[in-house]
């Protein structure tokens, strides 16, 4: 509970100035501390440890403290002072779970483009940007300082395994005349069947997951996509893979001259498909994606992941159908040692 709650305040720091992070203390029932007249850095450690100590206090959970943050940052007015010329006309920020399909929507967003208009940036961290004349920094470890041509119209960035609920809008937006936040979610049961698969090959890889976020994170995509909330623009991968008209649907609530010029291509990134690799870039269309459980039934980590939370299946069912197996029926096939018999 307590590491939850850390990583939430933490969270803070990024989302909101140090105004609005003083208004955070004041809900809290902090009168006193004072965070407006201090360095960026200093008054975000000074709010986490005030904060974190009053979370403790009143036990406030995680997500009492992340829907905090979202009430404020909707409520931010923006900064007084002016903002930098925009680097770019159209920026696009896509946040979805690692084995997720974020890359496949990554690519088709990106087919709408010339490729040489694009700075497509993978698996970025949550961060305030800065710019600097053409230089652009997006954060602090792995996109630092990037010379943007004056070719570059379009940035496009990816965020893995991180709530779209704390990014910073407000301050990035400032980065393009236009930005959007695009959330993506799969279906919950081919998400853990390529989640298990790459287990599979790469046993570190459940452990680097964390496989307590996917759990928690599905499940607040889900709440999210249900409840369209932030304004960002959704995309439940299922209909988006299947039905040309949601594709359409997608390009216009963007603005975008619908495009499925990107649709057939397998990202790179993450060695491709848990499944096929790279092996079917080009006619991505031919990827069995929307039945990858059927061959992991019998896994053991893909019952676990399925069984181990009692909502996620029910969430998926209002949000997706078409799995066919219940929860009780996965129970029997998990005591049975793997097949039901």
């Amino acid at each position: 509970m307590d590491d939850e709650r850390e990583r939430a305040v933490h969270a803070l720091t990024l989302l909101l100035s140090p105004i609005a992070l003083e208004r955070v203390l004041r809900r809290f029932g902090d009168r006193e501390t004072v965070l407006t007249d201090l360095p960026p850095l200093k008054a975000a450690i000074r709010f986490q440890d005030t904060a974190l100590e009053h979370a403790r206090a009143r036990q406030l959970s995680a997500e009492h403290i992340r829907k905090l943050a979202a009430t404020i940052a909707a409520d931010q007015k923006p900064h007084s002072e002016p903002a930098p010329e925009p680097l770019f006309d159209r920026a696009i920020f896509i946040f979805g779970l690692r084995r997720g399909a974020n890359h496949a929507i990554s690519e088709w967003l990106r087919g709408h483009f010339d490729d040489s208009e694009v700075r497509y940036l993978n698996s970025a961290e949550i961060s305030l940007f800065e710019t600097d004349g053409n230089l652009l920094t997006v954060d602090r470890d792995k996109y630092t300082r990037m010379a943007i041509g004056s070719q570059e119209r379009t940035l496009i960035v990816g965020y893995e395994n991180l709530d779209p609920a704390t990014f910073p809008l407000h301050h990035n937006a400032h980065v393009a005349h236009r930005c959007d936040v695009v959330v993506v979610l799969r279906d919950f049961p081919n998400t853990a069947a390529s989640i298990a698969r790459q287990a599979q090959s790469d046993p570190a890889f459940a452990y680097r997951y964390r496989i307590r976020d996917l759990l928690d994170l599905w499940k607040r995509y889900a709440g999210y996509l249900e409840s369209s909330s932030f304004g960002y623009t959704y995309v439940a991968f299922n209909p988006w893979f299947s039905d040309a008209a949601e594709r359409r649907r997608i390009s216009q609530a963007l603005e975008l001259q619908h495009s499925d010029h990107g649709l057939n291509r397998v990202s790179a990134y993450g060695q491709g498909s848990s499944f096929d690799g790279l092996h079917h870039d080009g006619r991505a269309q031919g990827m069995a994606v929307l039945n990858r459980w059927e061959t992991m039934l019998d896994d053991r980590l893909f019952q676990f992941l399925l069984l181990a939370d009692e909502e996620s299946l029910e969430i998926n069912e209002r949000l997706f159908g078409g799995f066919p197996y219940d929860r009780a029926t996965l129970l029997d096939r998990w005591r049975a040692g793997g097949a039901a018999r």
